[in-house]
Protein backbone atom coordinates (compact mmCIF):
# COMPACT_ATOMS: atom_id res chain seq x y z
CA UNK A 1 0.00 0.00 0.00
CA UNK A 2 1.36 3.48 -0.89
CA UNK A 3 1.42 5.25 1.84
CA UNK A 4 1.71 9.85 2.12
CA UNK A 5 2.69 11.32 5.39
CA UNK A 6 2.48 15.07 5.86
CA UNK A 7 4.59 16.84 8.57
CA UNK A 8 3.27 19.82 10.12
CA UNK A 9 3.13 22.16 13.14
CA UNK A 10 0.45 24.12 14.77
CA UNK A 11 2.26 27.70 14.64
CA UNK A 12 2.93 27.30 10.82
CA UNK A 13 0.89 29.32 8.60
CA UNK A 14 1.88 27.88 5.81
CA UNK A 15 0.86 24.13 7.11
CA UNK A 16 -2.17 25.38 7.85
CA UNK A 17 -2.65 27.22 4.73
CA UNK A 18 -1.74 23.52 3.27
CA UNK A 19 -4.06 21.34 5.74
CA UNK A 20 -7.21 21.58 3.58
CA UNK A 21 -5.27 20.60 0.47
CA UNK A 22 -3.94 17.66 1.06
CA UNK A 23 -7.42 16.53 2.44
CA UNK A 24 -8.99 17.34 -0.55
CA UNK A 25 -6.46 15.14 -2.26
CA UNK A 26 -6.13 12.86 -0.25
CA UNK A 27 -10.26 12.15 -0.05
CA UNK A 28 -9.81 11.81 -4.15
CA UNK A 29 -7.45 9.44 -3.96
CA UNK A 30 -9.82 6.57 -2.33
CA UNK A 31 -8.17 3.59 -1.06
CA UNK A 32 -4.59 3.95 -3.40
CA UNK A 33 -3.51 5.80 -0.76
CA UNK A 34 -3.07 5.32 2.95
CA UNK A 35 -2.91 9.45 4.48
CA UNK A 36 -1.16 10.08 7.61
CA UNK A 37 -0.49 13.57 9.11
CA UNK A 38 1.73 14.65 12.12
CA UNK A 39 2.23 17.35 14.30
CA UNK A 40 6.08 17.83 15.03
CA UNK A 41 5.19 19.41 18.02
CA UNK A 42 4.17 16.22 19.29
CA UNK A 43 7.13 13.06 19.79
CA UNK A 44 5.75 10.83 17.01
CA UNK A 45 6.35 13.40 14.71
CA UNK A 46 9.77 14.73 15.98
CA UNK A 47 10.94 11.03 15.02
CA UNK A 48 9.61 10.89 11.70
CA UNK A 49 11.31 14.65 10.57
CA UNK A 50 14.60 13.56 12.05
CA UNK A 51 14.14 9.56 10.58
CA UNK A 52 13.68 11.76 7.08
CA UNK A 53 16.22 14.21 7.91
CA UNK A 54 13.48 17.15 7.26
CA UNK A 55 14.35 20.38 8.70
CA UNK A 56 11.11 22.48 7.64
CA UNK A 57 7.68 21.91 7.43
CA UNK A 58 5.09 21.15 6.05
CA UNK A 59 6.48 18.52 4.38
CA UNK A 60 4.94 15.47 2.50
CA UNK A 61 6.33 11.86 2.35
CA UNK A 62 5.87 9.77 0.01
CA UNK A 63 6.08 6.18 0.43
CA UNK A 64 5.58 4.22 -3.01
CA UNK A 65 5.86 0.42 -2.98
CA UNK A 66 8.88 -0.61 -4.76
CA UNK A 67 10.38 2.84 -4.93
CA UNK A 68 12.70 5.32 -2.74
CA UNK A 69 10.40 7.69 -0.51
CA UNK A 70 9.83 11.25 -1.90
CA UNK A 71 10.12 13.94 0.45
CA UNK A 72 8.38 17.16 -0.71
CA UNK A 73 9.25 20.13 1.42
CA UNK A 74 6.53 23.17 1.71
CA UNK A 75 2.94 23.61 0.40
CA UNK A 76 1.82 22.00 -2.44
CA UNK A 77 -1.15 23.39 -5.04
CA UNK A 78 -3.86 20.99 -5.05
CA UNK A 79 -2.88 19.93 -8.93
CA UNK A 80 0.82 19.63 -7.86
CA UNK A 81 -0.15 17.39 -4.92
CA UNK A 82 -2.63 15.29 -7.24
CA UNK A 83 -0.41 14.33 -9.80
CA UNK A 84 2.44 13.40 -7.20
CA UNK A 85 -0.42 10.54 -6.45
CA UNK A 86 -1.26 10.08 -9.54
CA UNK A 87 -4.99 11.00 -9.15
Amino acid sequence: MNQVIKLSATWCGPCTAYAPIFDAAIEKAGDSWEATSFDIDTEEGREIMIANNIRSVPSTIFYEFGRDAKVVTGSMSQEKLEGLLDI
